[in-house]
């Protein structure tokens, strides 16, 4: 490298006066990127690759003294690479490049470079720095008297300060939030690391740690192997408890965290999780595994039990039609999730399948096994699914504008305890959808289902999954025609600002009675619900089990208010009339008699800080309300309110409820630019008990993080009681943080 410059240098000693300023500017370009790149790979790579351009005020070279200079607002761009200095200097013979006045450097990665002088050696791997600061990409701030550059990839500074916080706009010299000071600090890119020596943090100012030795990430690392923040926290049940990640960085297609947990009561619970990516698909494989003590359902305590978790996802591409995936949620026992808080989920659901998409064709083929974690769920009881095989087609539009459609479906039922059954059914169906030239828009639906079942194990008076009476096996079906005819008017209105669009709605549907025989077990239709959303669907029912049967008319009325400046406001009421009485809906349901229910939503969001949804079922008699849901956001981010309010009527489903009441709110407030809290409550109004109560106090910047969270739950399940807790997260950008809990034993 030292003998390149000399010969460049040389020949262009060498050149005739006019081409001489020529071949200046491009050989100091050349040496001047080199000397500015003390954050980069060397310059001989990069010169070899890229142009270079300068300008300078003045560009000289002394024949006497062999320097080469360029003064005056020296400018030189190199790539994606710029520097600017006040003068720099070349010396042939020490082969020495200065830059000073004033020195900046833009680096590729969004560093800024500041310096007031510059000095490298001729092969531009070790120089020296005076008074250098560093603007990093995510505006971290590194500073020191001098620095050292050794090897090309690692600069060793002295009496250095590093801090990601933004000074005071009033007062820059003012310290910021928290920052690291140490007696040296080396800056090692090839590892992408900053290490400390004889390192005080800081927090304003004032010295609250020391360490002899400390080493972080630089800012340009995405993901790299080490210890992440702890947990601390404590539980009437567990005791004292330390959560410790670990994360290997093990490719860039792979990594694995194990974090382990570890309890004064309960000993080590040992949890980890492996992500890897693959060219066609990825896996994320979670779980845990521990022995500690458990409470069975008649109360006696067993001893050491093996408890654990899976909770895993895998998704892959066969080709560019078919897939394949798995969910897998299992776990030991019903409460060992809840107690340690990894999920509040109350059911467990793990699924195989494969599905293609092809055109206007699509086939899934599922696998399901469920988990019940409720205390009146008996595992033997619940259903295993595999398979079941579904297939949908949609038609080409035909010479008229119609279209068939095609859905079959295949399903294999089975319990340890109870009833079995087996399921084939396919359903052709034919829409013709039709604009009149009054702008009334009009659909026909026919629709032929036919479903063949065998079911094993059906009580003879009695339809529970596993009855104690005598069973028997039966082979049964249907087949259930429709005939819909749908109509709806838009009438449209623009007055001033506000555009109106009034919608009437109303649909005939012709089938017969009944088709719902008892030798039909019930296993997807058991969730009915009626509202507005399944008002106008062919059958209201949310699986194939059961169909809506009998002829009705189904008819509704639609206000929409939109406004210039965004703001809108919609109105929808609806009801159904049905020719003959139903005997398959659950009690309750709203369909009972010839008339049903009144449903509707209300929706008005007349501004961003506005958005209510207000939905609703009224009895038909009465106009009592049977079901009635609110949801509300209100505020600015100053002061914002989340309502939600739920009322249910006891026997909506076949299952059962009881009548439900309950309303939950938040209260978030950001009342400073840095400072922001909470409050939030959930009542049982029927009950008149508070579920939960939660208050969160939060302090965010750019560069530190502190969450406080009080909370009361209330809930209660076995060895789970109702406890009080408070959460502390504390994070320093680049070092991670510590997250604190306690669980007053009550």
């Amino acid at each position: 490298m030292r003998g390149a410059f000399r010969e460049m240098v040389a020949a262009v000693i060498r050149m005739p006066t006019r081409m001489r300023k020529r071949a200046l500017r491009l050989a100091l370009a050349l040496v001047l990127w080199a000397s500015s790149s003390i954050t980069a790979a060397t310059a001989q790579d990069a010169a070899r690759d890229q142009p270079a351009l300068i300008s300078a005020d003045e560009i000289t070279y002394d024949e006497n003294l062999n320097v080469v200079r360029a003064a005056g607002h020296v400018e030189i761009s190199y790539g994606e690479r710029v520097l600017l200095a006040d003068s720099i200097s070349y010396n042939t013979r020490t082969e020495v490049v200065t830059a000073s006045g004033n020195v900046s450097v833009l680096e590729p990665s969004g560093d800024v470079i500041f310096a007031d002088y510059v000095e490298l050696t001729g092969d531009l791997r070790e120089g020296f720095i005076r008074d250098i600061r560093i603007l990093m990409s995510d505006r971290s701030r590194l500073a020191a008297a001098s620095a050292l550059r050794t090897g090309g990839n690692k600069t060793a500074l002295s009496k250095a300060v590093f801090s990601p916080c933004e000074l005071c706009r009033e007062d820059p010299t003012r310290a910021p939030l928290w920052q690291i000071k140490a007696a040296k600090v080396e800056h090692d890119q090839e590892a992408q690391v900053i290490r400390y020596r004889d390192a005080w943090m800081e927090i304003f100012g004032v010295p609250v740690l020391y360490t002899p030795y400390f080493q972080h990430p630089d800012p340009t690392v995405k993901r790299q192997t080490g210890f992440l923040a702890p947990t601390i926290g404590s539980s009437e049940i567990l005791g004292l408890t330390y959560q410790q990640p670990f994360f290997w960085d093990l490719g860039l297609d792979r990594d694995l965290t194990v974090a382990p947990i570890i309890t004064a009561k309960q000993g080590v619970v040992l949890t980890g999780e492996y992500r890897q990516l693959f060219p066609n698909g990825q896996m994320n494989l979670r779980g845990s595994v521990t022995k500690a003590d458990r409470e069975r359902a008649d109360g006696t305590i067993e001893n050491n039990a093996l408890r654990g978790h899976v909770d895993s996802t895998l998704r892959f591409d066969i080709d560019s039609t078919w897939r394949w995936g798995a969910d897998i949620q299992r776990a030991s026992d019903d409460t060992y999730l809840r107690i340690y808080n990894f999920t509040e989920d109350r059911t467990l659901t793990s699924r195989l399948f494969a599905e293609g998409l092809s055109g206007r064709n699509y086939l899934v083929a599922n696998g399901y096994l469920f988990q019940g974690l409720r205390a009146q769920d008996d595992d033997g009881e619940s259903p295993i699914v595999l398979p079941l095989i579904e297939y949908a087609y949609v038609g080409e539009p035909d010479v008229g504008g119609g279209h068939f459609t095609f859905d079959g479906s295949l399903m294999a039922l089975t319990r340890r305890e109870g009833r079995d059954s087996r399921r084939l059914s396919a359903a052709l169906g034919w829409e013709l959808p039709y604009v009149s030239p009054a702008g009334d828009i009009y659909q026909l639906t026919a629709r032929l289902q036919a479903d063949g079942y065998w079911v094993n194990g059906l009580g003879a008076n009695s339809n529970d999954i596993n009855p104690a009476g005598p069973t028997q096996s039966e082979l049964t079906g249907r087949i259930f025609p429709q005939l819909a005819l749908a109509w709806r008017y838009p009438w449209a209105r623009s007055d001033g600002t506000i555009h109106q669009v009034i919608q009437p709605m109303v649909q005939t549907i012709l089938a017969p009675n009944g088709s719902n025989p008892d030798e039909i077990p019930n296993e997807d239709s058991l969730d009915f619900e009626f509202d507005d959303t399944n008002l106008f669907s062919l059958n209201r029912f949310p699986g194939i089990d059961r169909v809506d049967s009998g002829s009705r008319i189904d008819y509704g009325l639609k206000w929409d208010v939109l406004g210039r400046s965004g703001g809108h406001a919609s109105v929808f009421a609806g009801q159904s009339y049905r020719f003959s009485e139903s005997s398959v809906t659950p009690d309750n349901s709203g369909l009972q008699g010839n008339f049903s229910d009144i449903v509707g939503r209300v929706e008005v969001q007349p501004t961003y800080q506005l958005d209510l949804l207000y939905r609703f079922r009224l009895d038909k008699d009465t106009l009592a309300p049977r079901r009635n849901e609110v949801d509300l956001v209100a505020g600015p981010p100053a002061l914002n309110l989340n309502l939600s309010y739920l009322s249910i009527d006891s026997g909506i489903a076949e299952e059962g409820f009881d009548d439900r009441e309950e309303i939950s709110w938040t209260l978030r407030s950001r009342f400073t630019r840095y400072w922001s809290g909470f409050a939030s409550q959930r009542i049982d109004l029927k009950a008149s008990d508070t579920r939960q109560v939660r208050l969160g106090l939060t302090y965010q910047d750019e560069c530190f993080l502190i969450q406080t969270v009080a909370e009361r739950n209330f809930f209660e399940d076995r060895d789970i009681e109702p406890e009080n807790a408070f959460f502390i997260n504390i994070v320093f950008k680049h070092l991670g943080g510590v997250t604190t809990s306690t669980t007053p034993i009550n």
